[in-house]
């Protein structure tokens, strides 16, 4: 005759003595960082015209001291030196 046995949760013995189960921490990965990239040819491009823009500033500031109608905002300059030091 076969019988089958019930089928419960295994017995814990009292009197031995039982490790405590530790958490085991996941690795947190790093969130991905979008990325970009220029093709030399943009690249030369964006220079060209930062170049373009620069000279054009230069020429126009040129004309105005010429004239003598050139001034100088304290106000920006005091920004500028304030961010640059502190």
């Amino acid at each position: 005759m076969n019988i089958n046995k019930p089928s419960a949760p295994p017995i814990v013995n009292p009197y031995q003595k039982h490790n405590p189960v530790t958490k085991v921490e996941q690795v947190k990965k790093a969130p991905r960082e979008d990325e970009l990239q220029i093709s030399n040819k943009a690249r030369e491009l964006y220079d060209m015209k930062a170049e373009q823009d620069r000279e054009a500033k230069v020429t126009a500031i040129k004309k105005q001291i010429e004239e003598g109608t050139y001034r100088v905002d304290s106000q920006k300059t005091a920004e500028k030196l304030f961010d640059q030091w502190f």
